[in-house]
């Protein structure tokens, strides 16, 4: 089991550094906007 666990850490770990720092950031900003909009929604509903 624990071999797995190394295996899928080991394979994160490539395919991020493989990313570029452009594609990082993107992500990081879809992210914090999905974020907003949770948060956002959630002001609404109360």
């Amino acid at each position: 089991m624990s071999n797995a666990n190394t295996k899928k850490k080991e394979d994160y770990k490539t395919e991020y550094k493989e990313r570029s720092e452009d594609e990082l950031l993107e992500e990081e900003i879809r992210n914090q906007q999905t974020i907003d909009i949770f948060v956002e929604s959630d002001k609404n509903w109360c």
